[in-house]
This record gives structure tokens, sequence and C-alpha cells, in this order.
């Protein structure tokens, strides 16, 4: 994906530690003069104690900008348990994941209420375009069953627009 999108990469070595992978990234940002750096923890479908803690580590000694929590929509009620996990951290927002599936979305009103943080993006696909801001009152429609118009009416015109540029 890095080599997708331009962006440079810092490969981890088997048996590293999270936070010595942590320093080590860091070192390797200073040093090549980049002013982002994007840390990916593995996921926590269940509470686990020892990776809760290993989170907590890595926020103290990354002491981050942006703290994401990143949610599967269809997770359901899996994700709101999920989320009462994470007061301790300093989240920032939240992305909500596959609600390119079945899911209407109303992991959306659960995790945003217990985080008490703002839902950022919302995945819709799983290529790199898939990623896309997340509007309120568009979910809110989706889970009212009315649909997403707007986004529909977007996606015709872009459509539209790809279609005069190739012709």
């Amino acid at each position: 994906m890095a080599e997708q999108t331009g962006a440079d990469f810092f490969p981890v070595q088997t048996g590293q530690q999270p936070a010595g992978i942590c320093t080590a990234a860091l070192d390797f940002a200073r040093k090549h003069h980049h002013d982002v750096i994007i840390v990916d923890t593995a996921g926590r479908l269940g509470i686990d104690e020892a990776m809760m803690q290993e989170i907590s580590q890595l926020e103290q000694l990354l002491k981050p900008i942006e703290t994401l929590f990143v949610v599967d929509a269809m997770q359901g009620q899996d994700a709101v348990n999920t989320a009462k996990a994470f007061p301790s951290l300093p989240l920032t927002g939240v992305i909500l994941t596959k609600l390119d599936g079945d899911a209407r979305g109303g992991a959306a009103l659960s995790v945003r209420h217990i985080t008490g943080k703002p839902i950022k993006f919302a995945g819709v696909a799983e290529k790199l375009n898939g990623l896309e801001p997340f509007y309120p009152d568009r979910m809110a429609s989706r889970i009212l069953g009315m649909g997403d118009v707007l986004g529909l009416i977007e996606e015709a015109a872009t459509t539209s627009d790809q279609r005069k540029q190739s012709a």
C-alpha cells in the first residue's frame, strides 16, 4: 500500500517489540525528514488486557497528535463493547469501516456516544479510494432506510466528469 501511495515504509523485523518498533520508526522518520508517521496497531476484536496496556504504552511513547479508533460497522454490539475499553486513551476520532456491506451504520451512533468523539472517516471499499469523509446526515438517512441520495448524486457527477475527460 505504501508503494501504491508513494509513501515511505518502515519494515518491522520479526520478534521486535512494539515499543522498539515505534522508537526505531520515529528515528527513521526524523532522519528522512518526514513530518507524519502512521502507526497501525493490532486489531482488537475482543478486550485483551495485555494489548490494551501495549497501546497505552505506545500512546505515552509517541504522544500522537491524532489517535483514531477504527471500528468495523459489521461488529454491531461488539464494536460498542470494544469502544468502552478505550476511554483511557485520548482518542481524537473514529473511522467506521465496512459501510459498503449490509450494515446500515447503527454502530455509528453507539460508538459515537460511547467514545464522545466524532466519526471522521468511513471505509466503503477495500481500495485506496475507499476511505471517505464521514457525513453524519448521510448516515442518518441510511440508518432510516432513505439511502444516501447526496452520495448517489456526487457519484453520478464524478462518473459523468470522468467520461467527459476520457472522450
